[in-house]
């Protein structure tokens, strides 16, 4: 699988949301957001040339005290609905029932604890380096 070119993550009114940008995707005319956890999953897949399902889980269980077992059914749902939304292409992308892959809200089904919990179990992927984002007045 690959994440094709021009969808890319935003922070549009503190929600993550896919845009489509470049000609290429003028006709894109969804609009895709992505709980915390699935927008950590994408930032990481994007810099990625290709990616698998086994990728996917190993990024989960590096990042999330989640076990293996339902990383790789949350990755196979989310790399579904990723190929279904089209905002990723190749021929190894998982077909999930449609039913069994959203949640009640219709988002990502990576099931995230709420904000308060998830300090103490999201862990900051080795080698990763945060940039400030600093703004010149």
């Amino acid at each position: 699988m690959k994440a094709k070119n021009g969808f890319n993550l935003r922070q549009v009114c503190g929600e993550n949301i896919i845009v489509a940008e470049g000609k290429e995707n003028i006709d894109f005319s969804n609009i895709i957001s992505m709980n915390e956890s699935s927008a950590f999953l994408w930032k990481e897949v994007q810099n990625l040339p290709s990616f698998t399902v086994d990728d996917m889980v190993r990024i989960l269980t590096d990042a999330y005290d989640v076990d293996e077992d339902t990383a790789r059914k949350d990755a196979a749902t989310l790399a579904s609905q990723w190929g279904t939304t089209g905002i990723i292409e190749g021929d190894d992308i998982p077909v999930i029932e449609e039913s069994a892959t959203l949640s009640e809200n219709n988002s990502p089904v990576f099931e995230e604890t709420p904000k308060e919990e998830k300090k103490e179990v999201l862990k900051k992927p080795s080698g990763v380096i945060e940039k400030e984002n600093k703004v010149s007045q």
